[in-house]
């Protein structure tokens, strides 16, 4: 395998001398390891690589957008994060723990949208919201997703099936369940794709609540996103993940965040 390219993310005080409190000791906020923490991730498919050696970081509080053509492997590498791929080389960590999508603990302190949601045909929008929460073992969190099919225009339609629903209903659907139970990390699959301008405001707005409230968000997007700034900007392109644009100091948005690996 060819894992010569390279491409990535540093966190905020890459040394100690940078995060170093009263006497030189390291600050908690330094201790604290990201949320998500991707080292040298390789993925091929029929002796082909995908994209090779992706390393990246993102800290709690933070957005970041992916970009890249299609065909790029952006659906693929969220699904090796998510645990429903396996890399052909390197690790994911979350929450300073690596994981590979068995620890039903860490499952729980995270949520996946893919591009195209899947449901139960058996079960109502209403229904899935209460399985989920059961599952998931959140006792509380019903009031919070009726308060979010209000966000995203879906209170009418709480008692249909999704199979009913149009494409950008599904995805309505599908975000109201990964943000209800307030996760530490949200991985977002095209979320914009469908939605109307209003929904689009809507998931804006939420995301941002999310990343004040200390969530970590990944998204892939193709277009603007209107109303959310990201803390950091990436994008796959030719089997490597470079940062997407630099400020005029040459730095990414972000600050050292988002500062390329060498």
């Amino acid at each position: 395998m060819d894992c010569r390219t390279t491409g990535g993310l540093e966190r905020n005080g890459a040394t100690v001398d940078a995060a170093a409190g009263p006497g030189g000791a390291p600050t908690q906020a330094f201790l604290e390891p990201p949320v998500l923490r991707v080292e040298k991730l390789s993925f091929c498919y029929a002796r082909a690589d995908v994209w090779s050696d992706v390393s990246f970081s993102i800290d709690s509080g933070k957005v970041a957008f992916l970009t890249g053509p299609n065909g790029s492997g952006k659906s693929t590498l969220f699904r090796c994060l998510a645990g429903w791929a396996a890399p052909s080389q390197g690790t994911v960590e979350l929450f300073g723990k690596p994981f590979d999508g068995s620890d039903r603990m860490v499952r729980r302190q995270m949520a996946f949208v893919p591009d195209v949601p899947s449901f139960y045909d058996y079960l109502t929008a209403v229904e899935h919201i209460r399985f989920v929460l059961a599952a998931n073992r959140v006792p509380a969190g019903e009031d919070e997703a009726l308060r979010l099919f209000d966000r995203l225009g879906l209170a009418a339609h709480g008692d249909q099936y999704p199979s009913s629903y149009s494409r950008g209903m599904r995805l309505k659907l599908a975000l109201v369940l990964a943000l209800m139970a307030k996760p530490r990390l949200l991985l977002l699959d095209e979320p914009y794709g469908p939605l109307d301008r209003e929904a689009a405001a809507a998931l804006s707005s939420l995301l941002a609540d999310a990343r004040d409230d200390g969530a970590a968000v990944l998204m892939s997007c193709h277009h603007d996103v209107p109303d959310l700034e990201p803390d950091v900007q990436l994008r796959l392109d030719g089997g490597r993940l470079v940062p997407e644009r630099s400020t005029p100091d040459g730095a990414t948005p972000g600050g050292a965040l988002a500062q390329p690996e060498r």
